[in-house]
C-alpha cells in the first residue's frame, strides 16, 4: 500500500473546493473531481473513502476559515463593535466572491437531508453570540441600532452581504451591469452595509 502524500491530498481538496464552491458544480461526482485533479478515481478513494467524506473535509475547511476570522474579530477587546462588524462585512463579502457558490452549496446540502456536515460545538457558538450580544447591547443603548437580538442582527449582516453575491448573475442582468460595474457595486456595498446597520454611520 503506497504512503499517503500530503501534496496529492491537498491537490484533491483544493480541486474539490474549486469545483464545488467556485464553479458551482455542487453535484460533482468523484470521477469529475479526480479528472480535474489529474488523478485516477482509485487514488482519490485511497485518500477519501467516498464523496461524503471528501465533502466533509472541504466544507469543514471552508467553515474553519470563517470561524477563525470571526473569533479573531469578535474576541478582540481593543476594537469597537462597529469596527468588528465592518471588518467582518469586508471579509464575508470577499470570501463569498472567492467562493461564490459556498452559501448555495450549504443551503442545497442542508435542504437535501442527505448529509452529515460538520457543526461547531454548541458551547463555542453560544460563547460567540454572547460576545456579539454584549457589543450589540452597547450600540442599542447609544441609539445606533434598533432593539433586536444578536441572532437577528447577525442574520441582517449575513443577508446584506451574501445575497448580492449569491444572485450575481441575476443582479447583473436586472441592473444591466458588466463585470467591472458589478465589482464596483460590491466595493461600494461594503460601506453601504454599515450605513444600513448603524444609524450614525
Amino acid at each position: 500500500m503506497p504512503v499517503k502524500d500530503a501534496q496529492t491530498e491537498r491537490l484533491i481538496i483544493e480541486t474539490a473546493m474549486r469545483i464545488f464552491f467556485v464553479e458551482g458544480n455542487i453535484h460533482a461526482k468523484t470521477q469529475t473531481i479526480a479528472d480535474a485533479a489529474g488523478v485516477n478515481r482509485g487514488l482519490l478513494y485511497y485518500y477519501f473513502k467516498n464523496r461524503e467524506q471528501l465533502l466533509q473535509v472541504v466544507f469543514k475547511e471552508a467553515l474553519t476559515v470563517i470561524d477563525m476570522r470571526m473569533r479573531e474579530l469578535f474576541f478582540r477587546s481593543n476594537v469597537s463593535f462597529k469596527e468588528k462588524i465592518g471588518q467582518f462585512v469586508e471579509f464575508f463579502i470577499d470570501n463569498n466572491l472567492k467562493y461564490p457558490y459556498l452559501e448555495m452549496f450549504l443551503i442545497t446540502e442542508v435542504n437535501s437531508g442527505a448529509h452529515n456536515l460538520p457543526k461547531a460545538p454548541s458551547e463555542d457558538l453560544n460563547f460567540l453570540f454572547v460576545n456579539i450580544e454584549k457589543g450589540l447591547k452597547e450600540e442599542i443603548k447609544k441609539g445606533n441600532v434598533p432593539e433586536m437580538s444578536a441572532h437577528q442582527f447577525m442574520a441582517n449582516v449575513i443577508s446584506l452581504c451574501a445575497y448580492p453575491v449569491i444572485s450575481k448573475m441575476l443582479m447583473k442582468d436586472m441592473m444591466m451591469m458588466d463585470e467591472h460595474k458589478y465589482q464596483n457595486f460590491i466595493k461600494e456595498r461594503k460601506q453601504l452595509v454599515l450605513k444600513v446597520l448603524f444609524r450614525n454611520e
